[in-house]
C-alpha cells in the first residue's frame, strides 16, 4: 500500500497527472495506492482491478489541519486490519485480490477520522466509539 498526499506528489513530479502518476506507481507492487487531497477528499487506486475512485471529504468546521494526514493513516491502517487485509500473508493475498466496494469502508474509516481531526484543535484524532456513534 502507497499513501502519499497531493502535495507530494506535486513536489515529486512537477504538475504531472494524479491518476498517471498514481497508476505509474501502481506498475511497481502496491495493491493500494492513496492519496490525501485536503478538503477535496482522497483519490484510491486499487491496483489488481484498476478501480479509481474520488471520495469527497465529509462536511466539517475546519479547526486545524495538524494531524489530519496521520488519522487518516490510522484510519486506513484501522479499517484494513479490521476488514482482515494486513496482518499476515493470507491478508496481503487478500488486499492484492480486493476489489474497490471491498476497500470502501476502510476508506471511509479514514476520511472520517481526518473530517472529526481537523474540527478540533491539535493533533487529536478521534477515538473507535467516536467513529462507530
Amino acid at each position: 500500500m502507497v499513501k502519499a498526499s497531493d502535495e507530494d506528489v506535486e513536489w515529486l513530479y512537477d504538475n504531472q497527472d494524479l491518476r498517471e502518476v498514481m497508476q505509474g506507481w501502481g506498475q511497481h507492487g502496491p495493491s493500494l495506492i492513496v492519496v490525501t487531497r485536503g478538503h477535496r477528499g482522497s483519490t484510491s487506486l486499487v491496483v489488481n482491478t484498476g478501480e479509481i475512485v474520488d471520495l469527497p471529504a465529509g462536511k466539517t468546521v475546519v479547526v486545524d489541519t495538524v494531524g489530519a494526514g496521520d488519522s487518516f493513516m490510522a484510519g486506513l491502517i484501522s479499517g484494513l486490519l479490521d476488514a482482515g487485509f494486513l496482518g499476515s500473508t493470507k491478508a496481503r493475498e487478500g488486499l492484492r485480490a480486493a476489489h474497490l466496494v471491498d476497500l470502501l469502508p476502510a476508506l471511509s474509516r479514514a476520511g472520517g477520522c481526518s473530517a472529526i481531526t481537523v474540527a478540533r484543535a491539535g493533533a487529536n484524532p478521534p477515538t473507535r466509539a467516536e467513529l462507530e456513534v
